[in-house]
């Protein structure tokens, strides 16, 4: 009797065995990542902030409230709108730990402005010098300048986005159409100046909101 239950159990085992090697074959295995030890996570937002109707050469733009205007956005392959920084900067900007000096967290601001025509300027409004090769700021409590290529990283990234769609508004126009006064809609473009921050963190960002 024994000998017969063991026989069976021998059997089921190894029949389970088998079609689990048998799926694995047909569907392919399955791969469990984990974090690697020395990534980085990434926040970042994007605040458009002034508008105004022409570009840095016009002496005296006509500045457009915020509840009128529809902010610009880069044009990149497979964009999503609203544009999902966080997944750009995470795919742009490879940062290590090494990179943030032993900081928990570092933090960057970028001045953008993007021009009635889509074109971009940027400016990273830490003041930066190269010092061999590699850009360095002040830092004011070590009263010395100090290497870091975070910002240069950022910067870089931005050059990625070849082209952005400008900002707009929509106008009221009066037009005549057989001697009959028509108000149409119509599409104005703007230039745009906002502030793009990028937040690394060695430790998830929800850990920082839990405590």
């Amino acid at each position: 009797m024994k000998k017969n239950i063991f026989f069976l159990f021998f059997i089921l085992i190894t029949s389970l065995a088998f079609s689990q090697i048998s799926e694995t074959k047909n569907r392919g295995t399955i791969k469990i990542s984990k974090l690697k030890p020395d990534s980085i996570y990434i926040r970042t937002e994007m605040n458009f902030q002034q508008f105004q109707e022409g570009n840095k050469t016009i002496p005296q733009p006509i500045n457009i409230p915020l509840n009128r205007v529809i902010v610009p956005f880069p044009k990149v392959p497979g964009n999503t709108i609203p544009f999902d920084y966080d997944q750009f900067c995470s795919r742009y900007i490879k940062i290590k730990k090494s990179d943030l000096a032993n900081k928990i967290s570092d933090t960057i601001r970028i001045h953008v402005k993007i021009l009635d025509n889509g074109k971009a300027y940027y400016k990273d409004l830490t003041p930066l010098m190269v010092l061999s090769g590699v850009p360095a700021y002040y830092d004011k409590k070590m009263n010395a300048y100090k290497l870091d290529a975070i910002h240069y990283k950022c910067l870089s990234a931005l050059k990625n986005i070849k082209e952005w769609e400008a900002a707009y508004t929509v106008v009221e126009v009066r037009e005549k159409f057989k001697k009959v006064i028509v108000i149409k809609p119509k599409k104005k473009d703007l230039s745009a100046t906002g502030i793009l921050t990028i937040v690394f963190s060695t430790i998830p960002f929800e850990e920082f909101e839990s405590e």
